[in-house]
């Protein structure tokens, strides 16, 4: 007991903290991913990919969801570009897929995030945008459409949890996230085997996660696993379902029918209470632009028609 006391004080708590203090100062340049170019802007530079029309005006823009990327919306965005006509920006938010991964903390927060795709779409010269997210990408949205009214022409949100209390992330975040053990638990996200069962509350228990899901968590690090709250700022403030309602821009709201991560039937009634009726994907769970692209492509091209 006592040799197992001393090596817990000599040598492991010490290797804790020196892991903890090296993580803390980790960053990632950003880098080309997912089929994307990266854009050099003020502030952390983004990786996005475009597609279709060459004109800007009326583009939609594609914001993916937490430890997700670009690759995400790889069934939609070209079926939507070819649907409607319309170039379609999908934009890997600060922290995830091949975007910087900076030391300041209040990048990877609602507003942090929002600037930078505010940033980004000047960057690739877009106007009267259609605003697409998913999860937390449509707590960005929302942030984006609040602070650039004059660029967002509308809102699409897919599986964005209304309110606070409205979904259940499970232990694995949590416990990456705690003082000096969470860095050290964190690397078992490389390990496909123990990240899985925290991947497939994203989709409905029957789907496979697919690999472009493992590969999205594995790129980032660990401030941005930790620092990536916009769902959870932005609802303090108030519900988002309210905000979305209170936008004074035409909102369209996607659930996937098995959601269990941010559940179907409390958010949907956190919705229908502030006045936008969410339209159902019946078999999808969390990511419905992944299970059923399809739906999403014609409930999306329907909405910006």
């Amino acid at each position: 007991m006592r040799k197992l006391l001393k090596l817990l004080v000599f040598i492991v708590i010490p290797a804790l903290l020196v892991n903890a203090w090296v993580v803390s100062r980790d960053t990632r340049e950003a880098a080309t991913f997912g089929g994307g170019r990266v854009l050099s802007l003020t502030g952390p530079d983004l990786n996005v990919r475009e597609y279709g029309a060459a004109s800007g005006t009326g583009a939609i823009v594609l914001l993916h969801g937490y430890a997700s990327s670009i690759e995400w919306w790889a069934d939609v965005a070209p079926k939507l570009a070819e649907e409607t006509g319309r170039k379609v920006v999908a934009i890997d938010l600060v922290g995830h897929g091949g975007s910087e991964s900076p030391l300041d903390s209040d990048a990877y927060g609602a507003q942090g995030q929002a600037l930078s795709v505010a940033r980004a779409l000047a960057a690739v010269k877009v106007k009267d945008v259609v605003l697409v997210g998913h999860s937390m990408g449509g707590h960005i949205a929302t942030a984006v459409a609040q602070r650039e009214p004059d660029l967002v022409d509308r809102v699409v949100v897919i599986d964005t949890f209304g309110a606070a209390g409205l979904r259940d992330i499970g232990p694995l975040k949590d416990a990456t996230c705690w003082p000096v053990v969470g860095a050290a638990l964190d690397r078992a996200r490389s390990i496909d085997a123990v990240t899985k069962s925290s991947l497939q509350i994203g989709f409905a228990a029957d789907f496979e996660v697919p690999t472009f899901a493992y590969r999205s968590l594995k790129q980032m690090i660990h401030r941005g696993v930790c620092d990536s709250t916009a769902g959870d700022e932005m609802n303090e403030k108030r519900p988002v379902a309210l905000q979305l309602a209170q936008l004074g821009k035409p909102v369209k709201v996607i659930w996937g029918g098995r959601d269990t991560l941010t559940p179907t039937a409390a958010n949907v009634a956190a919705y229908e209470n502030a006045g936008l009726t969410p339209e159902i994907v019946p078999r999808a769970g969390h990511s419905p632009q992944v299970e059923a692209p399809d739906d999403v492509v014609g409930i999306v091209a329907g909405f910006v028609k």
